[in-house]
């Protein structure tokens, strides 16, 4: 398998851990006692589907986020990465937190008015608690551009220790070669993702505040959260290493089955203990604890080596549709919201089924993403920043892959 070949693959990947968070936020306001704007009637169906994308989405994203950043580290050089992420990364932090903001205040009120109700009825937009730090900044809340600000946390951890290891290059050598010998361990069999889930396990065991259906956390706050940095930071940093070791990632095409098995295997385990219905306050105790964190953040694991093995089997080849889709999804997940939001207010008040309404809001949302992508963003200034380069309208796009995250 080529390098481009590669990347087509592991972009794809990527595309569908940013885009999978579209399905798990329309399914939101279908789950019991989750904050939303609008509350429908619950789903233990769409619940199901809720916490199966919250548990492979975001470690997912950061595992090849890691393995992305170290590539464009080494192709471009210290200086030409810091630049890349800083208008890649921070520009759209900055610039799109109110936009987004503002867009969704406007949605809100423009679906309403489409039903026919009152927008002064409308009740301010409250994104659910952050971090125990909140209180620190009151007026600050990340929403869903979240894992941009710890893209940045974990792009200058990186730096720092690289930045560290050239500074001693005798002993560092050594323990680089420790480090990579570890890595190889890890992915040769089950012990890798058990291993690996230890650390992150063994601090959400003992957090007497988490709930156990929550996952791995979703922090909004400025103020970091411990828990997403040992949690998310750990896949980051395996992702880096695993560019190290490029066949390492190219051998998870000969065992996608084993570790989708597996996945799917814990992911039982821990909807038997946790239960089919949402419960958002800590209720496991015990050994019931014990398994179900180590099954929860294995099973996250597992997806993520499934995913990127299926991905990398079957999605190799250049495809004009997944490249278009890989390259708007940066995009369609920053601007998700609002759209949601949108169509939630307008599907609210009918009468109608989740089947009905689930798929309707991602179809409505995702017609009114492409399109705006298409003709505000794409062969604009705004898809040359999120993107890396700017497509061309007339002429023939090269099959070539882009790097975000």
């Amino acid at each position: 398998m080529q390098s481009s070949d590669r990347l087509h693959a592991l972009d794809a990947v990527r595309a569908f851990a940013l885009l999978s968070g579209i399905a798990l936020h329309a399914a939101q306001p279908f789950l019991a006692g989750l904050p939303w704007v609008t509350v429908e009637s619950p789903s233990n169906v769409l619940a199901a589907v809720w916490y199966t994308i919250h548990m492979f989405r975001m470690p997912l994203f950061f595992l090849i986020a890691g393995f992305f950043a170290r590539m464009t580290l080494e192709r471009r050089g210290l200086a030409g990465f810091v630049k890349d992420r800083l208008r890649r990364i921070l520009v759209p932090l900055v610039v799109g937190l109110p936009i987004v903001m503002l867009l969704t205040g406007v949605a809100l009120v423009l679906g309403t008015l489409a039903t026919g109700a009152d927008p002064r009825s409308l009740q301010a937009v409250r994104p659910p608690p952050s971090a125990d730090h909140h209180d620190l900044f009151p007026t600050i809340n990340l929403i869903h551009l979240w894992f941009l600000y710890y893209l940045l946390i974990f792009y200058a951890g990186a730096l720092i220790v690289r930045s560290a290891c050239t500074s001693m290059p005798a002993p560092i050598a050594r323990l680089q070669g420790a480090v990579d010998a570890a890595v190889r361990f890890a992915m040769r069999g089950i012990w890798g993702p058990l291993l690996l889930a230890l650390p992150v396990a063994t601090y959400f065991y003992q957090l007497q505040s988490w709930a156990i259906w929550g996952g791995l956390p979703a922090p909004f706050s400025l103020v970091p959260d411990f828990g997403a940095l040992i949690g998310y930071g750990l896949f980051f940093g395996f992702g880096w290493l695993l560019h190290r070791q490029e066949h390492l990632l190219r051998s998870l095409e000969g065992r996608w089955l084993f570790y989708g098995v597996l996945a799917i295997a814990l992911w039982a385990v821990c909807r038997i203990i946790g239960g089919a219905t949402p419960h958002w306050e800590p209720h496991a105790r015990n050994t019931e604890l014990v398994v179900y964190t180590v099954s929860y953040i294995m099973a996250a694991w597992c997806w993520s080596f499934g995913l990127i093995g299926v991905s990398i089997r079957y999605l190799s080849g250049y495809s004009s549709l997944r490249r278009y889709l890989a390259d708007s999804s940066y995009w369609l997940y920053l601007m998700h919201i609002p759209a949601l939001f949108f169509f939630g207010q307008i599907l609210h008040p009918l009468p109608w089924h989740w089947s009905l309404k689930y798929p309707l809001s991602i179809t409505g949302a995702m017609s009114l993403l492409l399109l705006s992508y298409h003709y505000l963003v794409r062969f604009t200034i705004v898809g040359a920043t999120l993107n890396g380069r700017r497509h061309p309208r007339l002429k023939r796009e090269l099959p070539q892959a882009t790097t975000v995250g």
